[in-house]
């Protein structure tokens, strides 16, 4: 399928660089040569799905484009999910189709999903007082990332004594109901986020940590495949439940057969 290209910075060219791997091409490319803001329906008529990793800045303005367009749009920004209200409303309006997450990388998908199953254990054993930690290179633009943001607002939902979040630097005692989330913006670090859980005895850490950019370019581009035919505002955990659904109905019909 065609896809359009929504910025086409260094997760644009990642995104570019796996597009025909997947048997798939490149459109049409915005950016700021030619922003979205200034085209019109028919510069992406025959394009299938948006993939876009612009500003912050420029997300909902590129979102309320896509839906009045009826176009599928994967959105791998973050830095506007305080709109988030605002884009149902849009998605609900114009019956339209998008996916977004904080991070498109599907080892972060799937350690979020190993974090949800735990915490109703931790959530029982006090000892084991949480945080998250993640590192970025020097050019990201959030603090703290948008993935470690969501780490932490599911901790706060899911573990009872942690009742919301403090972030970067502490210069007092923090209250034993927040829960510390920092970050370290160094060098060229693709991405790394660390949730741990420390006791007087020890520690529980899940860590992610990126290679390269190609990780979160191949899930956004597996995602715009996902999203193609579907209509409403989803994350990537739908992505993922629905994955788990069809693997529980083919086991159930291998268990049968």
């Amino acid at each position: 399928m065609k896809l359009a290209l929504v910025g086409t910075g260094q997760m644009g060219q990642a995104v570019e660089a796996l597009v025909a791997g997947r048997g798939h091409e490149v459109g049409v490319r915005f950016n700021s040569g030619l922003a979205l803001k200034d085209s019109d329906p028919s510069a992406v008529e025959d394009v299938a799905v948006a993939i876009d990793f612009s500003l912050p800045s420029l997300a909902v303005a590129h979102i309320e484009r896509y839906c009045q367009w009826g176009l599928p749009a994967v959105i791998g920004t973050t830095g506007w999910y305080e709109h988030l209200h605002e884009v149902e409303r849009l998605v609900d309006e114009h019956d339209a189709s998008i996916l977004y997450a904080p991070n498109f990388s599907l080892g972060i998908a799937v350690m979020v999903r190993a974090l949800k199953a735990i915490t109703p254990l931790l959530d029982q054993l006090p000892e084991y007082d949480p945080f998250v930690h993640e590192i970025h290179h020097i050019r990201k633009v959030d603090s703290p990332s948008g993935t470690a943001s969501m780490i932490a607002d599911l901790l706060v939902h899911d573990l009872g004594r942690k009742k919301r979040i403090e972030t970067e630097a502490q210069h007092g005692r923090i209250d034993d109901e927040a829960l510390h989330v920092t970050s370290t913006r160094v060098g060229e670090v693709f991405g790394k986020h660390v949730i741990g859980f420390d006791s007087a005895y020890d520690r529980i850490e899940l860590v992610h940590e990126a290679k390269n950019r190609h990780g979160f370019a191949l899930g956004a581009i597996r995602g715009a495949e996902w999203l193609k035919g579907r209509k409403g505002l989803y994350s990537l955990d739908n992505l993922l439940a629905d994955w788990l659904g069809r693997q529980a109905s083919a086991t159930s019909r291998a268990d049968e057969s």
